[in-house]
């Protein structure tokens, strides 16, 4: 089951019975929510980051997974420093080719989002986009704050 915008994943599965399909199909634009789901269709899969924005709170669901998940555990010093920001702590955080990216809105990547790369000295590197190019250059220390600057007062991006 995927989202009618974007390309969220909200649920899946498989059977073989054309009349579970018939009747999730059913459910689903009724309105049932996914954990009901399940427990009428066992077959039906979902994740946390599903549940959080069916709650309607995916931005501190991504926040709990990134800064929870053992594949970026080198990360976590860097992620409590920007998860302690009032400006970033209110963007969507996830993981890409190794790039932290935090996404002005998490229902559309069209917004813009910063990039955030950790070089190999240490260093990371921030990014803006629209445009790719490498805004900072920066240490630990002053990441959230640079990373920060690029954001207004309403969570928009800078031009």
């Amino acid at each position: 089951m995927d989202s009618a915008e974007g390309d969220f994943v909200w649920a899946n599965g498989s059977t073989a019975s054309l009349g579970d399909i018939a009747e999730v199909i059913d459910a689903w634009r009724s309105g049932v929510l996914l954990v009901p789901l399940r427990e009428r269709f066992p077959f039906i899969e979902f994740s946390e980051m599903a549940e959080g924005y069916e709650r309607g709170e995916p931005v501190e669901t991504a926040w709990r997974i990134v800064l929870a998940d053992d594949n970026h555990i080198s990360h976590r010093e860097m992620l409590a420093a920007l998860r302690s920001n009032s400006r970033l702590n209110g963007m969507f955080p996830f993981f890409s080719h190794n790039v932290l990216r935090l996404a002005i809105d998490p229902y559309s990547r069209d917004a813009g989002e910063i990039c955030i790369e950790l070089q190999g000295d240490g260093r990371f590197s921030v990014q803006s986009s629209p445009g790719g190019a490498i805004l900072a250059d920066v240490e630990l220390a002053d990441l959230a704050d640079m990373a920060s600057s690029f954001v207004d007062s309403r969570g928009e991006l800078r031009s």
